[in-house]
């Protein structure tokens, strides 16, 4: 199969993955990954699938730790240098030290240099694992914080010591000094490297902005071009790629503290680009895990009769004392604190959770060792993988227990709401522009009702109830002389049509257009009139059509759409109640901005520009005055004002759409 392909069909999975993981909150989103990972096994152009490790590391590996390090806080790293320093080196040497001894003695059938190796291999921790196992119970910013940095600096001397053990079990010879000197050489020169190359392209940068080529293609482009081409440098001279790309990172942070607020559309794309890429690159990183399970498994299973229970046996001793190992180094070790200090140490056990370069390391065995086949590989991959699952499964049945429990209600969605109320009300306020002040409320109220999820039976019975008022009303207007019969039977078609065009369905869609390209094109006798109808969404092109037809046959819409439209307000506000408000805002909407589009002449653009500008000064003085009362925290503050900054932004760039 085509590697386009496969890379579609991962991209789609971990796209199913989070869906699942957003209906499904309780589960982690890397247990969604994993078990889609090994259902793609079942097809057979992907039952042998298996990606080079040293492609692994440079198109994956190296795009997430430099996102990483430019995205960690350069304060933080230098407060907490000791304990990281401590958990990254310290902890990862003694580890492997201790624990390979013990796995030796306890299990002879692994050599002691392999059994160092193993356990380098599964004592790099993984940021993006403890992100997703934590997400359900959010652990404090500080522990956070400790957690992504220890993972930023330990997996390279993981690697290293993985690199050093595997040498001396491929040439049976090892030396202490030669071993401390390269590690020396290969984790503190790749910091250099990497921190060097990167201040080289953060100045490159700086220059281009200086002449004013800070196009967001160039700008991010280069920045998405920097780890794969530091990683690739270190790892030619022979040091690692791994803290090269981090230092790299970091110092691409020390460019965006520099700009501050210059470069602000590239700084945003910038960050929105990086989010996505470091979103599908760690959800792939679970699927390939899930994608490898089943082979591994079935290779286990078809070795001597009880090796699988013996590997697994292995993997969940290994587990449980690499998690006592890192429990009492946090407790004896590290400055975390004065209080719950047994509790912060368990904490900080059950946050070293495996993924992506534990996953890469054994994968990166070879094959072969001296011309021979590598018998233990599969082994040491299966015990590898239950380390990587028992890391992510205790702490999600662990952790409840360890940490504070969180409000069930989501404390951001109800201060979003109260913020849009509060430009809503701001317009409400208005009386010298009301019109212009309506279409800012309704976009306003749109935001909230996008986060309910009315009943699709509801809206459909509240709405067979808005025809039946909006014709009566018609019916009346056409009884007492006010409209003529023919007014009343195109003004009933409109409404007929108006209830088909609601639906939105895909059909009805390509259906309408259709057909209302052809009769503008009839109507004006211009193809272009008929190119342009079809390539309008219908709920705009109604009311412009049914207003231009009024007008072609000399009578007005604009006063029978208005005793149409107040009759539905009435309608609604009378049926309107608890259970059905939400089905009854959505419907409100859809007649209001049908409303808005029949009499869109009368808008002022200038002026319906000055009212967003309010609503949205409204919003940021609500949530400041709630922030300086101390009823909302800095977090949230900050959520919601990124929220109103995006809300600008979109505004600015689809200003036609609210007067079209």
């Amino acid at each position: 199969m085509s590697q386009v392909v496969i890379f579609g069909i991962m991209l789609a999975t971990v796209i199913v993955g989070n869906l699942l993981a957003r209906h499904i909150p309780k589960i982690p989103l890397p247990f969604f990954l994993i078990g889609l990972g090994a259902a793609l096994a079942v097809m057979p152009s992907l039952r042998n699938f298996a990606i080079d490790p040293s492609v692994f590391s440079f198109a994956i590996i190296a795009p997430l730790l430099f996102n990483e390090g430019q995205n960690a806080s350069r304060l933080q790293i230098g407060r907490s240098l000791t304990n990281i320093v401590s958990l990254a080196v310290g902890l990862v040497l003694f580890s492997v030290i201790i624990l390979g001894f013990s796995v030796h003695a306890l299990f002879p059938v692994i050599p002691l240099s392999l059994a160092f190796a193993l356990i380098a291999i599964v004592t790099p921790t993984d940021a993006s694992a403890v992100s997703a196992v934590a997400q359900t119970n959010p652990l404090s910013d500080s522990q956070m914080q400790l957690l992504n940095n220890e993972s930023l600096f330990n997996d390279a001397a993981g690697i290293v010591a993985f690199d050093l053990a595997l040498s001396a079990y491929v040439s049976g010879r090892f030396s202490a000094t030669d071993a401390l000197l390269d590690f020396l050489f290969v984790f503190f020169g790749g910091i250099l490297v990497g921190a060097i190359i990167g201040t080289l392209i953060v100045n490159l940068r700086a220059w281009l902005i200086r002449i004013g080529d800070d196009e967001p293609l160039i700008m991010v482009g280069i920045q998405l071009l920097t780890p794969l081409l530091v990683y690739f440098l270190a790892e030619e001279m022979a040091l690692s790629g791994i803290l090269a790309v981090v230092a790299a990172g970091i110092a691409q942070g020390v460019e965006r503290d520099r700009l501050r607020l210059t470069s602000a559309r590239m700084q945003i794309i910038s960050a929105n680009v990086w989010e996505m890429i470091a979103a599908v690159l760690s959800g792939l990183v679970f699927v390939l895990l899930g994608l490898s399970l089943p082979n591994v498994v079935i290779e286990a299973l078809r070795g001597q009769a009880g090796l699988f229970s013996l590997l697994v046996g292995i993997g969940v001793f290994i587990y449980a004392a690499k998690s006592l190992v890192r429990f009492f180094w946090s407790r004896m070790l590290l400055r975390i604190g004065k209080k719950n200090r047994w509790r912060n140490a368990l904490i900080m056990m059950l946050g070293g959770a495996n993924g992506t370069i534990t996953l890469s390391l054994a994968f990166s065995m070879p094959r072969t060792i001296n011309g021979h086949e590598f018998a233990l590989r599969q082994g040491l991959i299966m015990i590898a993988a239950v380390v990587i699952l028992l890391s992510l499964i205790v702490p999600v049945i662990v952790l409840p227990f360890c940490v504070p429990k969180q409000p069930k209600r989501n404390r951001q969605y109800i201060w979003l709401r109260r913020m849009l109320s509060a430009g809503i009300d701001a317009m409400r306020d208005e009386t010298e522009h009301h019109s212009e002040a309506q279409i800012v409320a309704d976009a306003l109220s749109q935001e909230m009702i996008l986060n309910d999820n009315p009943s699709r039976r509801q809206q459909r019975s509240i709405f067979e109830g808005t025809i039946t008022a909006e014709k009566a009303a018609i019916e009346a207007l056409r009884a007492n002389g006010t409209i003529t019969k023919d007014e009343a039977y195109y003004y009933n078609r409109f409404i007929d049509l108006n209830d088909f065009t609601a639906d939105q369905r895909l059909w009805k869609n390509l259906f309408l257009r259709i057909r209302f390209s052809i009769n503008m094109g009839r109507m004006y006798k211009a193809f272009n009139e008929a190119q342009n109808a079809f390539l309008t969404t219908p709920l705009n092109l109604e009311p412009i059509f049914w207003k231009r037809q009024f007008t072609a046959h000399g009578e007005d819409l604009l006063p029978i759409e208005q005793a149409g439209y107040d009759a539905v307000m009435k309608y609604l506000t009378h049926i309107e109640n608890v259970q059905n408000r939400s089905a009854v805002n959505t419907i409100r909407r859809f007649y209001r901005d049908r409303h808005r589009r029949v009499h869109s002449d009368s808008f002022n653009g200038d002026i319906l520009y000055a009212m967003f500008l309010k609503a949205f000064h409204a919003e940021y003085e609500f949530i400041q005055q709630a922030f300086a009362d101390g009823k909302l925290s800095r977090d949230i503050m900050q959520r919601l004002q990124t929220r109103i900054t995006f809300d600008e932004i979109t505004y600015l760039k689809n200003q036609d759409s609210f007067i079209v």
